[in-house]
């Protein structure tokens, strides 16, 4: 795909989400992602227009309301929404991969160096901008702060354990047992 009409997916992608979606929601999580995302698939010979639509669309439909099955929607939606663009069917083929397989609550069987990314990025996130965690728990759900505190802490526990790349694990760990030993003490 030529680089001008990439550049118009991209644009429209973007469009898309901020119709749909929070600044916050952007800055702290899909943003981050997709920053991540793009730097590990640079680094490991992955398939960069793979990683990064995948990186915007992961968690569209979770942003449109589908809570539990936004991994299936969304391959789903990514493929309605690549379709008007003439996409590779090859390269769609493997963004639905990805996205249905990014989810750490469910067992997946990421097999693709882009799959690995994308779940990897998603994880990644969530310890490195945990602000959104604290604001889902605290401040939507108005959890108590030992309620709260288990469930940040069995999250970034999920985050933690669907990192694919040991390399990544290194470079966030220090922030990571941080996280777990200041919610630990509000149990």
């Amino acid at each position: 795909m030529k680089d001008k009409e990439y550049k118009e997916i991209i644009s429209d992608i973007n469009k898309l989400l901020n119709e749909i979606c929070d600044d916050g929601r952007m800055k702290y999580h899909i943003i981050p992602v997709v920053e991540i995302s793009v730097e590990m698939a640079k680094k490991l010979n992955a398939d960069i227009q793979v990683v990064e639509i995948s990186a915007y669309l992961h968690d569209v439909t979770r942003i449109l309301g589908d809570k539990h099955n936004h991994h299936i929607t969304g391959a789903e939606y990514a493929r309605e929404f690549l379709k008007k663009y003439k996409f590779d069917n090859k390269k769609i083929e493997l963004i639905q991969r990805c996205i249905k397989n990014h989810r750490g609550s469910i067992k997946n069987n990421r097999e693709t160096i882009e799959e690995k990314i994308i779940s990897t990025a998603d994880a990644i996130s969530h310890i490195e901008y945990p602000v959104p965690l604290f604001y889902t728990w605290y401040g939507k759900r108005k959890s108590t702060l030992e309620a709260g505190a288990i469930e940040i802490r069995n999250k970034l526990q999920r985050s933690w354990n669907k990192i694919e790349f040991e390399y990544k694990k290194d470079e966030i760990k220090e922030k990571y047992n941080y996280l777990m030993e200041v919610l630990s003490n509000n149990e």
